[in-house]
């Protein structure tokens, strides 16, 4: 019987091979694969400085989006959303998605208007201007020009040229800058991500499978596939499984559902008025939080232990949590933390994994162990963990626990930075698809393109192949001309085949093998693709 007081093999070091772990989980529809070995520990002198201590407080914290550049006021307009500061800014947002919307050629008053408000020194509207120089649009394409206006926005926290210049160093496999951004990023996304229980990761959906369109995929995303449209009607007939699904698809805005906690509340209430056990964890991470309800620490534990005895393992995690932070009991408890953490853990549950690694990493209530503590990160990662992947990028990053590798950190950097709440970008572009709006969802999709999001790429590109004139491609001047699109798609193509898309890395082999789309015949590129 295993101990549960460390990981399986982590009786000796040398036995570390034998754990030695294949990581594979999906990230935009293609695997992640990490390897680790014995090799991979860092068999040095552990760092005991204060540098570490700081890696993870187990509190979200919040992340204000409006000072960040994001493009929510102008797709989900409230007043919580206003920003007085910049006006001007969103104001030329909207001008630019109405021009794409509509192809009139407006988009070079639109882009004289954007260049005006960067001279005055808008960061946001710098991040606009270099967008338009990569891509092309009512500017002649210039990456330099592109960069340079990135650096600038980036420089004053705009998140989207922030994600764009980290991407562009990766690419171009400088490293050392790559990994300092995306890290930022990485913290921020984690910082945004629920304590207790993580949401599902809502993954952009790829609206193609190779050349024909991915009708179940949408199909799904419009709440038209039998199964969903059977658990609404059973959601309303009082079938609590029922209820307490769709109360996830409000809370964590799954499903083309905006998050709304007051509407997840409300089903979740319903649920477990029915006796629904998931529900009743979901009520205690709400009320740890306060979600759309006043914080109430004795109330969530309250709900949490009822969970628990229905055999609900996660929310072992969540009183774990309370009593390490000594929220809603009588005072903090390391002992009793550890083992609900571990209960959690026995049942595979990733949250339980992943403080055990944190208390490891910390000597909170045990001895201080970075090389446990990643054990525990990497089975938690194993369970999708996006908190896991960040510390595991951490310790290749820094060289804590594993031996450093700037390359793998980028990797795992990115993996969590492209989960924070900017890839919202994804479901608007997927929204503006479904209403038919193809110029609007090929501008999102190229902006989470040079963000670096494989399946934008492979969206944008599958548009400008698919529907030609009609994708409301914005050129040098107005629409795309034929090579303009021949252009763009090839390099969208050629960008989502260097991240491991195969359909892409067909097409571009296929293109240098029979010469299309301008490509010179080039049968050695052909193999190499």
């Amino acid at each position: 019987m295993r101990s549960r007081h460390k990981p399986p093999c982590a009786g000796h070091l040398t036995a570390f091979l034998l754990c030695s772990l294949l990581l594979s989980i999906t990230v935009t529809d293609r695997p992640f694969i990490l390897a680790l070995s014995q090799h991979d520990l860092n068999n040095g002198p552990i760092d005991d400085s204060s540098s570490i201590a700081d890696w993870d407080e187990l509190d979200s914290r919040s992340y204000d989006e409006l000072k960040s550049g994001s493009w929510r006021p102008i797709f989900e307009p409230d007043e919580s959303n206003s920003d007085s500061l910049n006006e001007d800014y969103y104001s030329s947002v909207r001008k630019l998605v109405d021009a794409v919307s509509d192809g009139r050629g407006a988009m070079e008053d639109v882009a004289s208007e954007i260049e005006s408000i960067a001279a005055a020194g808008n960061s946001h509207t710098q991040s606009l201007l270099g967008f338009l120089y990569n891509l092309g649009m009512a500017r002649p394409r210039n990456g330099a020009k592109a960069f340079l206006y990135h650096q600038f926005a980036a420089e004053s926290g705009n998140i989207y040229s922030k994600l764009a210049r980290a991407y562009t160093y990766s690419r171009k496999e400088l490293f050392e800058k790559a990994v300092v951004l995306y890290a930022e990023l990485a913290e921020t996304a984690v910082s945004s991500l629920l304590i207790l229980k993580d949401c599902p990761v809502s993954e952009p959906v790829r609206i193609h499978n190779g050349a024909e369109e991915n009708t179940d995929a949408l199909r799904r995303s419009r709440g038209e596939d039998e199964d969903f449209q059977n658990l609404e009607y059973q959601a309303q007939k009082g079938n609590p499984v029922a209820m307490y699904k769709i109360g996830i698809f409000n809370y964590c805005g799954l499903r083309g559902f905006r998050r709304d906690h007051d509407k997840a509340f409300s089903w979740f209430s319903k649920a477990v008025e029915k006796g629904e056990p998931m529900s009743m964890e979901l009520l205690g991470v709400i009320y740890a939080r306060g979600d759309g309800v006043k914080r109430n620490y004795t109330t969530a534990l309250e709900w949490l232990t009822l969970a628990s005895k229905h055999q609900v393992y996660s929310a072992y995690n969540g009183i774990g949590y309370l009593y390490l932070k000594g929220y809603g009991v009588e005072h903090k408890n390391y002992t009793k933390a550890r083992e609900y953490f571990e209960k959690a853990a026995d049942y595979n549950e990733g949250g339980g994994h992943y403080n055990l690694g944190v208390m490891y990493l910390k000597g909170i209530g045990v001895k201080k162990d970075v090389k446990i503590a990643c054990r525990f990160f990497i089975m938690a990662g194993n369970t999708g963990q996006s908190k896991a992947f960040y510390q595991l990028a951490k310790m290749f990053h820094t060289g804590i626990g594993l031996k450093k590798n700037l390359p793998t950190a980028t990797s795992l950097y990115k993996l969590v930075a492209e989960r924070g709440p900017w890839n919202s970008l994804s479901r608007w572009a997927l929204e503006s698809y479904l209403k038919g709006d193809t110029g609007k969802a090929f501008l999102l999709y190229s902006i989470m393109a040079e963000l670096g999001y494989e399946v934008a790429q492979s969206n944008a590109a599958w548009i400008l192949d698919k529907y030609g004139e009609s994708s409301m491609c914005m050129g040098k001047f107005g629409l795309c001309t034929s090579a303009e699109r021949r252009q763009r798609a090839h390099s969208l193509w050629w960008q989502a085949s260097k991240q491991g898309n195969e359909y892409a890395a067909l097409l571009i082999g296929d293109g240098y093998y029979y010469g299309w789309d301008g490509l010179k015949k080039n049968y050695t590129k052909n193999e190499l693709w």
